[in-house]
């Protein structure tokens, strides 16, 4: 058992623990309240080799400006063209992310921070408030099958007419004796 004056020493240890850890809260609370807002300013943008298609996106990775050039449209066919908008726009996706990681590193190092569970056994862990979801870029799609793939054209050349289903003279089981208001038409 714990005489007074350990008792006092092991309570002026735990509050001046306590006092660092609220202080260190209170500036990582402030330091990611400033990074949002810089994050929120945050864009990037990417564009082909050729220049021919610049692609800005906001702090999220929306699409918020498309250019394309003069010569976006010269010999390329439309999926070539897709595709190129496409990678260009994961790479200044990507841009933003790097910018957003780095704008936040500071704040998300766990070095010689003070955590509840250090203070209170049991608590849950306060710098799980601060870390940020990495994620792996996607891998581009493969383009769709033209026509070419298929050697013609995968569409019928002539359409051929639909057999609809007649209905069944016989009640289903699912008919409700008739008191169904599926099968009532206009008799209401």
């Amino acid at each position: 058992m714990l005489d007074d004056d350990q008792l006092a020493t092991r309570n002026t240890e735990l509050r001046g623990t306590l006092d660092n850890l609220m202080r260190e809260l209170k500036q990582r609370t402030d330091g990611l309240r400033d990074a949002q807002a810089a994050i929120a300013a945050m864009s990037g943008v990417a564009s082909s080799p050729d220049g021919n298609v610049v692609v800005t996106v906001d702090s999220t990775g929306v699409l918020d400006r498309l250019e394309l050039g003069q010569r976006a449209f010269e010999r390329v066919t439309p999926e070539q063209l897709a595709q190129t908008i496409t990678q260009v726009a994961r790479r200044a996706a990507q841009n933003v992310r790097e910018q957003v990681s780095a704008q936040m590193a500071p704040l998300t190092s766990e070095e010689g921070m003070i955590d509840l569970p250090d203070v209170v056994p049991g608590a849950p862990s306060l710098k799980d408030i601060f870390k940020v979801e990495q994620r792996d870029d996607e891998p581009v799609p493969p383009p769709p099958p033209s026509d070419e793939d298929f050697g013609s054209s995968v569409l019928r050349k002539e359409a051929r007419p639909v057999q609809r289903a007649r209905p069944s003279s016989e009640p289903d089981e699912d008919d409700f004796g008739g008191n169904s208001i599926m099968g009532r038409g206009n008799g209401w």
